[in-house]
């Protein structure tokens, strides 16, 4: 138990420490995507051509869900349906959250695997895991490799992708917590590490636990 609550310490530093990086880069995206939209609005109504407006929204706007994705997953800030899960015993609902989280971890092996193809990468590793787990061949898969570039802005949309790979890696390490979260449950179910994680974060006596 000791061992496995060290490593929910660690990796719950490490996942704060992605949640405050990543809340201050979306902060800096909306600052930007704000002020395109102003110049945009403004470039028109005195007639100025700024066709590089439209690219930079459409460059942010999906850089911005997947930089907001792995904060929201790790706090679980999600509509979800809490009567049948509320009305089990404490040890049958770590049990239900521990399997749920699981399949979550094979979606997002599944969704890594393809993001890291997306950008020229075939992570052999994963695609094994997944195949052996699941017995899905992903190579049979041949997504969209994004080699062409973005009008105007002359970026590559492979770079943008880049963001995909790296927030769906940030979920794992986020799921991975709450799985030995849940895990510790089994054990100890009114132990303070299954505590929902939004409001385990916000108390402040917890913040240097």
């Amino acid at each position: 138990m000791k061992v496995m609550t060290s490593l929910i310490e660690g990796l719950r530093t490490v996942n704060r420490l992605i949640d405050f990086l990543f809340r201050n880069l979306a902060a800096l995206v909306m600052v930007i995507l704000l002020g395109t939209v102003l110049w945009a609005v403004f470039s028109r109504t005195v007639g100025i051509v700024a066709p590089w407006t439209d690219k930079v929204m459409l460059v942010f706007l999906p850089v911005l869900a997947f930089l907001v994705a792995p904060i929201a997953y790790r706090r679980g800030a999600n509509v979800a349906l809490d009567i049948v899960s509320d009305a089990l015993p404490k040890r049958l609902q770590r049990l239900l959250s521990l399997a749920i989280h699981l399949f979550i971890l094979l979606i997002l092996l599944m969704a890594l695997d393809l993001s890291l193809r997306k950008v020229g990468f075939r992570p052999t590793a994963i695609a094994a895991i997944i195949e052996g787990v699941a017995g899905v061949d992903l190579d049979v898969i041949r997504p969209f490799k994004a080699k062409i570039k973005i009008p105007v802005l002359g970026i590559e949309w492979r770079t943008v992708h880049f963001v995909m790979p790296v927030a769906f890696f940030t979920m794992i390490l986020a799921n991975i917590e709450l799985l030995l979260r849940y895990a510790v449950g089994l054990a100890d179910p009114d132990s303070k590490y299954v505590k929902p994680i939004r409001s385990f974060e916000d108390v402040a006596s917890n913040v240097g636990s």
